[in-house]
């Protein structure tokens, strides 16, 4: 962001933004301090000076903190929390509570691999023919070489 044209007296400033702006096709952004406007609108619909706003109090050494909206400042966040709250009297006004309930999202369950569950539906297509175990030693239906009668007995 680099300030083009900076006029102190009337608090005039022209900003060209170096990349582009949340989808805006100009580059160039004209300021006015003392109306409070951008080009951009940010200035004048927050009430708070935007990134070009900023750029030009820094090219024109000037604080923007008097062009920012009372209800920014601290003082009026903190006149929020000089009341007291009063307290309900009576309990039995009080809404009853039965405790935090906790609801899962069905969305975001995952199975116990940690992969997440499957939303297809299947298919006749989907039927794969399984094939009986052969085990690898002796080539027989049945069982697996883990638990092969034919393995041989201790290799020393």
């Amino acid at each position: 962001m680099c300030v083009i044209h900076c006029d102190r007296r009337a608090f005039v400033f022209v900003v060209e933004e170096l990349e582009p702006f949340e989808g805006w096709g100009q580059g160039f952004f004209r300021v006015r301090l003392s109306e409070g406007t951008c080009d951009c609108g940010l200035f004048q619909s927050l009430h708070y000076p935007c990134q070009h706003a900023l750029a030009g109090c820094a090219a024109a050494s000037v604080k923007w903190a008097p062009y920012m909206h009372p209800v920014y400042r601290q003082e009026a966040v903190f006149k929020v929390y000089e009341m007291e709250f009063p307290p309900i009297p009576d309990e039995s006004l009080w809404s009853e509570w039965h405790g935090t309930m906790i609801r899962p999202n069905p969305a975001m369950r995952r199975k116990a691999t940690r992969r997440p569950v499957s939303t297809r539906f299947q298919n006749d297509m989907d039927d794969v023919e399984r094939h009986e175990k052969r085990c690898a030693l002796c080539k027989q239906v049945g069982h697996t070489r883990r638990g092969c009668p034919n393995q041989p007995i201790g290799y020393a």
